[in-house]
């Protein structure tokens, strides 16, 4: 539908006039009177019979798209239409933000939210809004310039599961922990595609939910399943939100960038970024980001770098370019991360971009967090690469103890001695060690200290082959 109202000419400008606007919700109207508002009323009276009847709490999924709107939509419409002593339910809504989200999507979903809460507040809906994102240690930049991981492919996606699956995974666990069971509201239809419909059908209910893949004590609920496109955006643009203002902004952005949006990341099932179209800027996993290029066609300025960097990253990714490893990190030859003058040169990038764009797209514990990597890195920094490249950044400084570091040096150097080991090998275990302290955590360190032995090792041994 969209596609179809910007072949009229509608929002052709990245705006479109009010006329053109009023004259496509006429055409809405008019095509989808027969199903007039029956749907909608049992749809919104079975959420209610859930409510009242059910005394498990709720979960919201949130990405920002027409389908989850239409979903918080409806539910706060619901909660704020029973009475205020009858609302004991507690609601969730749940958004997740991998911090290298489409900045327009990013801006919609926060006002959004801001505008939830505070209706939440002033009128006592028992709702709260979290926006959640993964920890510094798991971001997009400190797994690709800090870990070195080249960037994601249709093989290698590894970014779904640590920026949208384990954060959302994360805060359902932490709730589980004081409720027994809750109920998840989720905006999947079958008319999204042949897969879905045929996985949602395949699902076995009780009492209209099925049992969520992962969170045996969650329960899911799809209170659209059975709307068509048309229908959810004949309810969004025919009646204001309840949380106040209107789904034009939506609409328009979507005429913009040809529509789709990246759902709320619950499990591998649900489609990822790679099939959508608002995803993350940086995805190496689809063959072209159409929704980047319609936002910057109709005007969005900031996309051209954005773009143009996810260009870098799939230079970066390819083995021919030379700015991966040959080896991988338990030794095989395949190609492995990407080596750390190609971490230092992508990190010189993204702070070039950061200041062409005015956004902030790596945070400073982020940049912490990459030079701790660097130092367990094979052919370990000294640490203090990242502040020598930020150092010559325009106005960013990022100051470094040298005679901290000197000392520091000297005595590893001391102790590589008394025990026989390369300094760089002992270099690299205690950054890897430092690198686990900083997550709160252990399991998986062993293997990686052996894996530094191992490949240091293989590397002396190489060297004296030659």
């Amino acid at each position: 539908m969209a596609v179809q109202a910007k072949q009229r000419g509608l929002l052709s400008d990245g705006r479109g006039s009010e006329w053109d606007f009023r004259l496509e919700m006429v055409r809405l109207h008019v095509t989808l009177a027969p199903m007039g508002a029956s749907a909608y009323t049992e749809i919104k009276d079975s959420l209610r019979k859930l409510y009242l009847e059910d005394p498990r709490p709720w979960l919201v999924g949130f990405s920002g798209g027409k389908d989850s709107t239409m979903v918080a939509s409806l539910i706060v419409e619901v909660v704020a239409s029973i009475a205020e002593q009858q609302r004991k339910k507690s609601v969730s809504i749940l958004c997740t933000d991998t911090r290298v989200e489409i900045p327009a999507m990013v801006e919609m979903v926060e006002g959004t939210l801001a505008r939830i809460q505070h209706f939440s507040q002033r009128h006592s809906l028992n709702i709260e809004v979290n926006l959640l994102r993964p920890p510094p240690e798991e971001s997009f930049w400190v797994n690709i310039i800090g870990r070195g991981y080249p960037p994601p492919n249709r093989t290698f996606r590894w970014c779904t599961q640590r920026l949208k699956i384990d954060p959302v995974g994360a805060f359902m666990r932490q709730r589980l922990g004081h409720w027994s069971e809750a109920i998840l509201h989720l905006g999947a239809r079958r008319a999204e595609s042949s897969t879905r419909a045929q996985t949602m059908a395949g699902r076995e209910k009780r009492n209209g939910l099925n049992r969520h893949n992962d969170l045996p004590r969650v329960w899911v609920s799809n209170p659209i399943e059975f709307l068509t496109t048309e229908e959810v955006w004949a309810y969004l643009l025919q009646k204001p939100n309840p949380w106040g203002g209107d789904n034009r902004p939506l609409y328009r952005l979507y005429a913009s960038a040809s529509n789709g949006e990246c759902p709320i990341q619950i499990d591998t099932s649900t489609p990822s970024c790679g099939n959508s179209r608002f995803g993350c800027w940086t995805c190496t996993v689809v063959e072209r980001d159409k929704a980047s290029e319609g936002l910057l066609a109709s005007g969005d300025e900031r996309m051209e770098k954005l773009i143009e960097f996810r260009e870098t990253l799939l230079e970066f990714r390819d083995p021919a370019k030379g700015w991966r490893d040959s080896r991988r990190m338990n030794g095989d030859e395949r190609p492995g991360p990407l080596k750390i003058e190609g971490r230092r040169e992508l990190l010189k990038r993204l702070l070039a971009l950061q200041e062409e764009t005015h956004l902030q797209l790596v945070s400073p514990e982020e940049l912490l967090l990459i030079q701790q990597m660097w130092k367990a890195a094979r052919d370990p920094d000294d640490g203090r690469g990242v502040a020598r490249i930020i150092n010559k950044q325009r106005g960013v400084i990022m100051s470094t103890n040298l005679r901290e570091l000197n000392r520091l040096r000297e005595l590893e150097e001391e102790v590589a001695r008394e025990k026989a080991v390369n300094p760089d090998t002992l270099r690299r275990m205690v950054a890897k060690v430092e690198e686990y302290s900083e997550s709160h955590r252990a399991h998986g360190l062993p293997d990686d200290l052996l894996n530094i032995l191992k490949d240091d090792l293989e590397a002396q041994s190489t060297a004296q082959k030659a």
